[in-house]
């Protein structure tokens, strides 16, 4: 799907919407926002097929190193599981054939969401490929999200009615001008507005332009002002805790500044906690920057232009004394003299890529605050460089051997970041760096030890030494680093051993995933000794030890060791067996996210459903897992994908909520209680059976049928199946002719009838027969490919109350051609005489309905009491008990899974729509028209 519009109509908030209202259904996802600015930069494109790739793999590892060989990759990791990607702001056909590729690529039931600002840019007709436009709001809507913002609610009060329609006018619908232009005008006089439009009529510029700037110029200072042009130049993008050490060091007050800025629409702050502009407000922010002077880029404040640094840098023009901030970052390497860097004395910030500098390093500007300088080339910084100012020191992919060769006294570093720098052995003394709160060593694959002297960082947060391969041991003094809240040690296979001490830290985060029990190095002699792994703290009397394992390496752990401020645990593919769990889990009274994936183990203790803070728990790609118990209410997030021994799952709270649930691969699920289960015919009572029409029970039971799983997407050979689910029983056989006493028949995939009552005799269900069959007879079984779910949608015309089910499971047809869908409906029971029904069936694409046959099911009354009938069954009052007050709708019953977001093959448009409320979001009537507009045709296409 393309969805194009001029900027700032709102086509990146439609596509962010949709993502995050979806992004659960899908195995793989991803979001890559602004792509025309990231591919302009150095190895633009590259960094985006990581970044998709990084997204989709998760934790394994992305090495790739040209374009071509990423597109390779990315059409590796698409073409094998469901996808939803959205790419936005692409301006160039070529940026989507480097990400994506050719459509053919994608799996079955994948999802491209294209933003562009250019209707002709894919002019190729793509197969399916749908084309929105989105045009600018009406009037109506334009003032009620102008007033929502302004005056926090649909409409202007008296005295701004007229005043607001001129200017609603004057921003043509744009949501954009609407939203920063209220935030502007909020909490002035009515002559101030009058004032205000007049300069908009005075500038020549476009009319968004004008909005814009005069948002800008509202700010009530300079402080706020140069906090906006400094993340406009620099920092879109970025966490906001990063920016503000940096800004806070520059003296600003970043957090006040920020919130202004949030309160004027002109930054937002996502659910990453990263600052975002929009790219017309970012574009407007660097325009005023280029204005201080026009023609020479040396005399302004800030340079980001790759051209404009350079000419600066490289032509030691007169006045760059005037740079306060500059980012440069050329295709290739380039070396170039200190002598116009020196010259510019001001400069605070500081951003060097592929650059190598000649000259004396005592010239170098001496007030940065911010030096982050990727592949550094010396093997040490001179003694002569001075940092003492700095905040932020980052050498990404530097050649640095060690980061000096002399004791240096930085008081106010708050950030080291030496990652990926592999020809680095040794940390430096850390005693001159007494205010270091973050210390990131990630990918040093020399680093032997880390210096003794971290024990005088009191205040680090966080120490990042994730595939540091060849660390041999920590600090023996880790422990006394009590303000410690983050410890990352994936991919440490070296380390001799982890302090039994770690239990008497504040841990909040420990990290030892890849770790697993025999790449640690363990000898005859220090056998004994704990070597610790991951993660919580399980303060109880129960010991549970990983048993060394043969080899040269091995390792030994107990969960008693574990500090209980823990809110974050990862021990992915650590090789946990179910007895080096323990029994009892009650002592983990903060933990939030439990990550076990990648373990054979078989279960999890009962006990888990006492970590009454847990939210997120992830479990994929355990294929030994068969079973979970009840697990916490709390529970949020869970993910068993690639569980494919797993068959049963005791409950999940909030289900049919808000549950995050990820089951891709686990093609033996059978159960999940509350929500369904599938069980052989075998199991099924006469009654039941008579109900539906089916009478050779022994001949069904030898058939072998394909059931899809539509919440797993898995296919399997089995025998005749019976689905309980929703208060729904439904049944999968072959056969080509609805039983002749349906009462109600149609030819297609839709029937009508009305509704005819049988004196004394109660409604108390609804038989439904489908016979469907591939849409083409020669389409073989073993090539089906899972594509959608079939849905039924049964509606009273008269009352307008709907049910609206789509099962979990259905069966494709057979070798015989044509199959049969036998269901009974316990809650379609509220019909009068007379009433016009209407019932509508579909299915999965390949698949179509040949015949659609109605039998109202009634039971005879006779003096009060009901006689033996269906509802004698147990199966019948399985149905009964079933709760379906989850899925209430306004206007009926909406049934299954798949409209809790768990439709692998459907956005959630109408779950999008209904669960907007207008009353809470100032944005949302607004998003709620442009949604509506394109809501029939992307449910056509979906």
């Amino acid at each position: 799907m393309i969805i194009y519009g001029i900027g700032g109509v709102g086509k990146t908030t439609i596509a962010k919407t949709v993502y995050n209202m979806n992004y659960d259904n899908f195995e793989g996802r991803s979001f890559l926002a602004n792509i025309k600015e990231t591919s302009e930069q150095l190895n633009g494109l590259l960094h985006i097929q990581r970044q998709l790739l990084s997204d989709i793999l998760k934790d394994q590892p992305i090495n790739i190193y040209n374009v071509d060989e990423g597109i390779i990759k990315v059409k590796e990791a698409i073409c094998c599981r469901r996808v939803l990607i959205v790419l936005d702001d692409v301006d160039h056909i070529d940026q989507f054939n480097a990400i994506i590729g050719m459509q053919k690529w994608l799996y079955p039931g994948s999802k491209i969401i294209i933003t562009t600002r250019y209707a002709s840019l894919f002019n190729v007709n793509y197969e399916g490929c749908l084309i929105l436009k989105i045009m600018e709001l009406d009037d109506d809507s334009s003032m009620q999200l102008f007033s929502w913002h302004l005056f926090g609610q649909d409409h202007p009060p008296e005295g701004f009615v007229k005043v607001s329609k001129r200017v609603v006018n004057y921003c043509s619908g744009l949501p954009l001008a609407l939203q920063v232009l209220a935030s502007s005008l909020r909490g002035k006089r009515v002559d101030l507005w009058e004032s205000e439009l007049r300069k908009l009529e005075e500038i020549p510029d476009g009319k968004i332009q004008k909005i814009l700037r005069i948002s800008c110029d509202s700010l009530q200072d300079d402080h706020d002002k140069n906090i906006f042009l400094d993340i406009a130049c620099f920092f879109v993008g970025m966490d906001k805790d990063y920016v503000v050490k940096i800004l806070d060091e520059c003296g600003f007050y970043t957090v006040v500044g920020l919130q202004n800025l949030i309160d004027r629409c002109l930054i937002t702050v996502n659910e990453h906690k990263q600052i975002m502009m929009h790219q017309l407000i970012r574009d407007m922010g660097r325009e005023i920057v280029r204005q201080e002077s026009p023609e020479d880029p040396g005399k302004r404040s800030r340079l980001w232009n790759h051209g404009d640094a350079l000419t600066a840098l490289k032509e030691n023009t007169q006045g760059s004394e005037a740079v306060k901030a500059l980012t440069f970052s050329p295709p290739n390497e380039v070396e170039l003299k200190l002598e116009g860097l020196a010259k510019m004395q001001r400069l605070k910030l500081l951003q060097l890529c592929n650059v190598k500098l000649k000259g004396s390093y005592e010239d170098f500007p001496k007030n940065l605050v911010w030096l982050s300088w990727r592949g550094f080339s010396l093997k040490s910084i001179p003694i002569s460089f001075d940092l003492e100012k700095l905040a932020v020191l980052e050498m990404p992919h530097s050649y640095l051997k060690c980061l000096w060769e002399r004791n240096r006294n930085l008081p106010n570093l708050k950030i080291l970041n030496l990652s990926h720098s592999h020809f680095l052995v040794t940390t430096p003394n850390f005693r001159g760096l007494p205010n270091l709160e973050r210390l990131i060593l990630q990918d040093c694959i020399n680093l032997v030890e880390i210096d003794e002297s971290i024990e005088v960082l009191q205040r680090i947060v966080l120490l990042n030494l994730r595939d540091c391969k060849n660390l041999r041991k920590l600090p023996r003094k880790l422990a006394s680093l009590k303000s410690l809240e983050e410890l990352v040690l994936s991919g440490c296979l070296e380390l001799d051993e982890l302090p039994k001490v770690l239990a008497e830290m504040n841990l909040k985060v420990l990290v030892v995933d890849g770790n697993s029990i025999n790449q640690l190095n363990s000898t005859s002699d220090d056998a004994s000794k704990l070597n610790f792994l991951s993660a919580t703290s399980w303060d109880s009397t129960f010991h549970s030890w990983l048993s060394p394992r043969k080899g040269p390496k091995s390792m030994k752990f107990s969960f008693t060791f574990l500090p209980r401020t823990l809110v974050t645990l990862s021990l992915a593919n650590c090789n946990l067996l179910d007895d080096h769990i323990p029994k009892d889990l009650s002592m983990l009274p903060s933990l939030q996210h439990l990550n076990l994936g990648g373990n054979p183990i078989h279960a999890l203790p009962e006990s888990i459903s006492s970590l009454t803070s847990l939210r997120s728990l992830l479990l994929d790609h355990c294929e030994r897992l068969q079973y979970l118990p009840e697990l916490p209410p709390t529970l949020k997030e869970l993910d068993v994908n690639h569980c494919r021994s797993l068959e049963r799952i005791t409950n999940l709270p909030n289900l049919f909520r808000r549950l995050i649930f990820r089951s891709y691969g686990c093609e033996n699920l059978d159960e999940v209680e509350g929500a369904f289960k599938l069980q052989p015919i075998r199991n099924i009572d006469m009654e039941m059976i008579t109900a539906l029409g089916m009478f050779n029970l022994e001949s069904l039971e030898s058939f072998q049928v394909q059931m899809v799983n539509c919440l797993t997407g898995t296919l399997r050979t089995t025998s005749v199946q019976v689905l309980h689910e929703c208060g729904i029983f439904s049944i999968y056989i072959p056969g080509s002719e609805i039983p002749g006493w349906y009462s109600y028949q149609n030819a297609g995939r839709s029937i009508s009838f009305n509704v005819n009552r049988v004196q004394g005799h109660k409604i108390i269900g609804l038989n439904l027969c489908v016979v469907y069959a591939f849409d083409q007879p020669a389409n073989p079984r073993s090539d089906y490919k899972i594509c959608g779910k079939p849905f039924t949608h049964i509606k009273n015309t008269n009352n307008g109350l709907s049910w609206n089910y789509s099962p979990t499971f259905y069966e494709i047809p057979g070798e015989q051609a044509y199959n049969l869908w036998l269901s009974h409906w316990k809650y379609v029971d509220k019909m009068e005489d007379g009433d016009e029904v209407f019932v509508g069936v579909g299915m999965p694409s390949g698949i179509q309905v040949i015949r659609v046959g109605v039998h109202l099911v009634y039971e005879e009354e006779k003096d009060g009491s009901q006689s033996q009938s269906i509802t004698s069954s147990s199966w019948y009052q399985d149905l009964s008990n079933a709760d379906v007050s989850a899925f209430r709708h306004r206007t009926g019953y909406i049934l299954g899974y798949n409209h809790y977001g768990r439709d692998v093959q459907k956005l959630r448009w109408d779950t999008l729509l209904n669960g907007f409320n207008t009353n809470n979001n100032p944005q949302v009537s607004t998003m709620v028209n442009i949604l509506t507009r394109i809501h029939k045709c992307l449910t056509d296409m979906l």
